[in-house]
């Protein structure tokens, strides 16, 4: 089956003398035509690679000739075919043989055998003269299969640049690419195919990670301050918000899905495995793959903890109790309390909750205990059951301010890490910031990367150095500087880690309650 053809966006292809210029949604690409004959070959490259860059399969183009005249054509990046486009009419009347006469894209695509020489004429002689003559293409079109040289796309590659801070510990300065974000802080994050996407106003851009060379582009009706990657009912989307604006992209069209946000709605990139709008009087709306929304209640004394799935999981600190509320009524399912991980242990806090798994933080004597709690799909009780405990030495867990790296299951409170798919806790050597799978931790001037087991990656020397977005497949990290105004992201080349002492000890597991699941070292 043929990809559809959408009415919106068309490929503008510009066709000069030893040139073709095919422009994007704004990106644009030259290819030299090395000789007549081979145009229509150049256009069809030109058209399929620019489609591509725009995340579709097939796409509307128009092609521009120096003599005024405009072509409507259809391009399939599928097959790298570039023929004439035809708006569907609908079905013709029977012929005798039992076709149908008229047609659509597709019915032209399946034509192509028929009459492709005549659109090869007509495409070599758009390049070479500019009209339209299909009498006068023939002995152009005789060479088309004579010339094998390929074509050669001139696209903006961005340039190397050097990070005006330190670089975070295990990098160096050098960027092998840097790309403009126009003053954004808007974090970067990782495509559906793991491309790291830069942020430039109301753009957002897809980029190629080891040249930096755009990929594909999407741009909302705001400029965005909020972006995220979701998979909603095994669907992923790109989340672009502003506090009361929200759209969601796919990988296949840049059409934005709009979220209707009420007025005194606040969006939620970072809570949950799904976007969500919090409102006031303790209600919530989760969001779905197609942009629709449900409303759930939050429970009076209750604050949201995630947005998981279709549910919403909330919890009350001072009570000790959680809610998983799947439907929108007033009715609201009987909580769970959290059952005690140790006998007289008391509850200071709950950490947060990440795929369902909810991590609270008890005082055990003059010790810390952290409990993990699974949160089971249920209607009208909500059942928890812990699953893992462990204990920590130090000073107690102070449960404000916690950072939350959902992409990699990773909490950080005070100088705690928490994996909440590996049911672990680790003490760190000091404050950090969580980015990137990654705890970076600044203390007696330097920098430690530590990993999710608690291991020491690497450390820089240098204060106060920058700390990555994301870090890409092929070992780059992807960085802003906080509060620059020249707005780059640096796509920084991996170097070697400085050996460095072990960290701290890490906590030591316990044995968890009768109830437990699963206990995981």
């Amino acid at each position: 089956m043929s990809p559809a053809v959408h009415s919106w966006p068309v490929i503008t292809l510009a066709f000069g003398a030893e040139q073709i210029v095919a422009d994007a949604n704004g990106e644009v690409l030259t290819y030299p035509v090395l000789d007549a004959g081979a145009t229509h070959e150049v256009a069809a490259d030109a058209a399929a690679e620019a489609c591509r860059r725009l995340g579709l399969k097939a796409c509307r183009v128009q092609g521009h000739t120096e003599d005024g005249s405009v072509f409507e054509m259809v391009v399939d990046a599928e097959l790298g075919t570039l023929e004439e486009y035809e708006p569907p009419t609908g079905p013709g009347p029977v012929t005798s043989s039992g076709g149908r006469q008229g047609g659509s894209s597709t019915s032209t695509r399946k034509a192509g055998a028929r009459s492709g020489n005549q659109r090869r004429r007509a495409l070599a002689i758009w390049g070479s003269v500019g009209v339209l003559g299909l009498t006068a293409g023939t002995s152009v079109a005789m060479n088309l299969t004579e010339d094998d040289r390929e074509p050669v796309a001139v696209v903006h590659t961005p340039p190397p640049a050097q990070l005006p801070v330190p670089a975070p510990a295990g990098w160096d300065t050098y960027g092998a690419w840097a790309t403009p974000m126009s003053g954004s802080q808007v974090k970067a994050v990782l495509d559906w195919e793991g491309r790291p996407v830069s942020v430039d106003g109301s753009k957002l851009i897809g980029h190629d990670p080891a040249t930096g060379v755009e990929q594909w582009s999407r741009t909302a009706p705001f400029t965005v301050t909020q972006l995220a990657v979701f998979t909603v009912d095994g669907q992923t989307r790109l989340a672009a918000a502003t506090g009361k604006e929200l759209v969601l992209f796919t990988p296949d069209s840049p059409d934005p899905i709009r979220v209707e946000v009420p007025q005194d709605g606040t969006v939620v990139l970072d809570g949950g495995t799904v976007p969500r709008v919090d409102l006031p009087q303790q209600r919530s709306l989760v969001v779905a793959a197609d942009g629709s929304t449900a409303s759930r209640v939050v429970p009076a004394g209750a604050n949201p903890l995630e947005a998981q799935g279709e549910d919403l999981i909330a919890a009350d600190v001072q009570a000790g109790k959680v809610w998983r509320v799947g439907i929108d009524s007033a009715a609201l399912p009987t909580p769970a309390t959290l059952p005690s991980p140790v006998d007289g242990a008391e509850l200071t806090g709950i950490l947060g909750s990440h795929q369902g798994r909810v991590v609270a933080a008890w005082r055990a004597g003059e010790g810390t205990v952290v409990g993990f709690y699974d949160v089971a799909e249920a209607t009208d009780v909500t059942v928890v059951s812990q699953v893992a405990v462990r204990e920590l030495d130090g000073p107690q867990l102070v449960p404000s301010a916690v950072q939350v790296d959902r992409a990699h299951g990773l909490l950080l409170a005070s100088t705690v890490l928490v994996d909440t798919e590996a049911t672990s806790a680790h003490r760190l050597p000091g404050q950090g910031k969580l980015a990137a799978g990654h705890a970076w931790v600044s203390f007696d001037g330097k920098q430690t990367q530590i990993d999710r087991t608690g291991a020491t990656v690497a450390t820089t020397g240098a204060t106060q150095p920058a700390v990555p977005d994301v870090i890409t497949d092929n070992g780059m990290a992807l960085t802003r500087v906080d509060g620059a105004t020249d707005g780059l992201l640096y796509a920084l080349v991996e170097n070697g880690p400085t050996p460095t002492p072990s960290p701290t000890p890490t906590a030591t597991p316990t044995d968890a309650s009768p109830t437990s699941s699963e206990e995981t070292s």
